[in-house]
């Protein structure tokens, strides 16, 4: 994503929420145990996660809602989901 898009996203939020607030994130994931352990280290060790396998058993949907501060932290987690290869930001 590029700066432009993480700026677009930050000012949705903001607009539209008050922090600290639940976010729920969604993320569409290739079923490979690594590729979800690195969706996983995004956030603290005691997130929830919740997951729904795709119907062909090549991704996995995984759900987070967790209690974030701002939408700068909302964005920086979006910003780190990019480096991980073949993962999709819902």
């Amino acid at each position: 994503m590029d700066q432009e898009k993480y700026n677009r996203i930050k000012q949705q939020l903001l607009d539209s929420t008050k922090w600290p607030s639940l976010y729920m994130f969604k993320f569409i994931v290739p079923n490979n145990e690594e590729k979800l352990n690195a969706v996983r280290n995004l956030f603290p060790k005691e997130t929830e996660f919740s997951y729904k396998t795709s119907r062909d058993i090549r991704f996995i949907g995984v759900t987070v809602k967790i209690m974030m501060n701002s939408a700068e932290d909302v964005v920086e987690i979006y910003s780190r989901a990019q480096g991980i290869r073949g993962i999709m930001a819902l």
